[in-house]
């Protein structure tokens, strides 16, 4: 062979070793040759950056950061088979930092001329962030999937309210109005009526839950939500830990999100959990009021103490950052305390911590007190409930519900006729459009529902208010409702109090000047149930 053939060859060969190397080392994920005895010959670029020394080392020594060979690994498949095999592994790549990362492994092998196999070239693509893309997709559609059922649920549920809460408010009005003194029935009925809104705020928890959304704040005790919670714990932490419970009852109120105080509550007791590490421990949850802060209001203390391994003191300081942890990598993302002092800074609160390592923390959340109490909850004054005058067309396709909110509302003055038919409300309004001062329809019915009703009003008569009741807002948004000629929105069940004070804003008497904003005023008095109720 002449030498510029050669010179040809070699020139060839160089080029043909400057291509590989360049798809090689462009390649972003992972490329080796491994020998029969799965030992790395070559690595790639990708590799080289992270784990420089992998030439000599094993497939599983590179990537699972293990002496024992992997049984069900691509590569030793493919070496055994002779064929191409792939697989998605969840594996502890270079097995440095234990990130959990997820490879798609194709394994392809290298035969000589007499068909053995000496190797196998692995092809590694990292997908952790498609996988983490995939699992927050599901993650979002079985949210969504429980969105809807608890939409469901809650209409259903919140209809059942309806007349427990509706029907208790009625008794306990006509007992008021004929004189009756027994304070022990008064109680009874106040007990039904707390229970009743326990069950509405459940819902409506699971509501949020399932939404991601938040609630505004609202004026209530803490002790429900405490007790709630540690109903929660008892059942779902280990029986290892002794979980002690001291709630004060008489602490006041304060101006709260009640579901992030859930989460705050629910986060604290599963972080002293884990901090127990499932050793015999003591959770203490405790509920007590303080002196008053540097601002000089009175405020309310939530204590959560653990008996677990404690926190480093150089630590104490990071503990509410985001994404810092002292846990293990697949327990934790260090969001949860960083969302604990975020949820809490907007109550208008503060949250300590004190720590002893192998002793245990103490957590302290510290919110204002934002009322003094009387000596009776709520005193309710029945008289001071805005009454009206005008007729009402009351529409519900459940008939209890039909029934309690128009005995409500005879007694508090106005005239009702109820349908149970959207279709009938509709023939009803057509015929006599100017024989009604307000509608009120709820807003999923068979036939139709409370928006398509609301446009067939608006279009007989454009000016005629109507109100929405609804069991599960998210079934419509308010533009939605505000855009169909809806003029007031409202969540069931609603009390006597706010049922008066919505349709009072319609119908009822101007406080300022005395006079009915639409027909006039009339004192509260009980006319019995609606009539055309079905």
């Amino acid at each position: 062979m002449e030498l510029s053939e050669k010179q040809a060859i070699l020139d060839a060969l160089r080029e043909s070793q400057a291509q590989k190397k360049a798809i090689f080392d462009g390649f972003s994920g992972i490329l080796i040759l491994f020998d029969d005895q799965m030992k790395a010959q070559w690595i790639n670029k990708t590799i080289y950056l992270k784990y420089p020394d992998a030439i000599g080392k094993t497939c599983h020594e590179i990537f699972c950061a293990q002496n024992d060979k992997c049984t069900v690994c691509a590569f030793n498949r493919s070496l055994q088979s002779g064929s191409i095999e792939s697989s998605t592994q969840r594996i502890g790549v270079f097995g440095k930092d234990g990130d959990e990362t997820v490879f798609d492994i194709t394994a392809s092998p290298v035969k000589g001329e007499n068909g053995e196999v000496s190797g196998v070239i692995g092809i590694a693509e990292n997908v952790t962030e498609q996988y983490r893309l995939e699992r927050q997709l599901r993650h979002t559609q079985k949210m969504e999937a429980i969105g809807t059922l608890a939409g469901g649920v809650a209409h259903d549920f919140n209809n059942v309210l309806t007349p427990i809460m509706g029907y208790s408010e009625i008794i306990r009005l006509k007992l008021k109005k004929d004189g009756f003194g027994d304070k022990v029935v008064y109680d009874y009925l106040e007990e039904i009526l707390k229970a009743s809104k326990r069950a509405k705020s459940l819902v409506e928890q699971v509501l949020t839950f399932s939404r991601s959304t938040e609630k505004k704040a609202v004026l209530q005790y803490m002790h429900p939500i405490v007790k709630e919670v540690m109903k929660l714990m008892r059942v779902t932490l280990p029986s290892t830990i002794v979980i002690k419970e001291q709630v004060n009852e008489q602490c006041g109120r304060v101006l709260i999100d009640p579901v992030q105080i859930h989460q705050v509550l629910i986060n604290l007791c599963t972080n002293a959990a884990h901090a127990m590490g499932g050793r015999h421990g003591v959770l203490t949850v405790t509920l007590d009021k303080v002196a008053p802060l540097v601002n000089g209001r009175d405020s309310l203390e939530l204590t959560v103490a653990d008996t677990g391994s404690g926190i480093e003191e150089e630590f104490l300081d990071r503990i509410f950052e985001p994404y810092f942890s002292t846990k293990e990598k697949t327990r934790g993302t260090g969001m949860g305390l960083a969302m604990v002092h975020g949820i809490v800074s907007r109550q208008g609160g503060s949250i300590t911590v004190e720590s002893v390592v192998g002793e245990g923390s103490v957590f302290r959340v510290h919110l204002p007190i934002a009322q003094k109490e009387t000596a009776v909850e709520q005193v309710v004054s029945l008289g001071d409930l805005q009454g009206g005058c005008g007729s009402i067309l009351l529409v519900d396709d459940e008939e209890q519900v039909v029934q309690v909110t128009g005995e409500i509302l005879q007694s508090l003055g106005y005239r009702v006729v109820g349908r149970t038919l959207s279709q009938d409300a509709l023939q009803l309004f057509s015929r006599t459009p100017e024989a009604f001062d307000l509608v009120i329809t709820d807003l999923t019915m068979p036939g139709l529902t409370g928006l398509e009703l609301s446009e067939g009003l608006k279009k007989l008569r454009p000016d005629i208010p109507i109100i929405l009741f609804t069991g599960y807002s998210d079934q419509v948004s308010k533009d939605a409702a505000y855009a169909a000629g809806i003029d007031e929105y409202c969540m069931k069940p609603i009390s006597m109090r706010e049922l008066a004070t919505v349709v009072g804003r319609f119908l009822g008497t101007d406080k300022d000047t005395g006079q009915g904003t639409r027909q006039g005023n009339k004192r509260i008095s009980f006319n019995g149930p609606p009539r055309s109720a079905n």
